[in-house]
């Protein structure tokens, strides 16, 4: 992946981070937050968003429950835990994901 590339990615996590925080029950679906990170005038897919929670997941910072919705179409629900707060809050760093202030 080029430099340019992965800042745009590394972005693009920590506002999935940042948009998950906002919401009071700490928790949000995956088509939400991609028409969140979309309406901040960042592009991306749905690909996009599922490999960004694949990768938080991994790193520790959102638990993922998966539902079925329909044949190949599952629903995604994030929830952001200890660790990804603070991600996000920028008191821990997490491989992949960008350092910003919170808006």
């Amino acid at each position: 992946m080029n430099a340019v590339r992965q800042v745009l990615v590394e972005n693009r996590r920590w506002y999935v981070l940042d948009a998950i925080a906002q919401m009071a029950d700490r928790r949000l679906n995956a088509d939400i937050v991609l028409k969140c990170i979309r309406a901040m005038g960042h592009p991306a897919q749905a690909q996009d968003i599922q490999e960004d929670l694949e990768h938080l997941e991994r790193e520790g910072c959102v638990t993922l429950e998966r539902y079925p919705l329909a044949p190949g179409r599952p629903l995604w629900v994030a929830t952001l835990t200890v660790e990804g707060l603070q991600a996000r809050d920028n008191e821990r760093a997490v491989p992949g994901v960008a350092s910003r202030k919170p808006l």
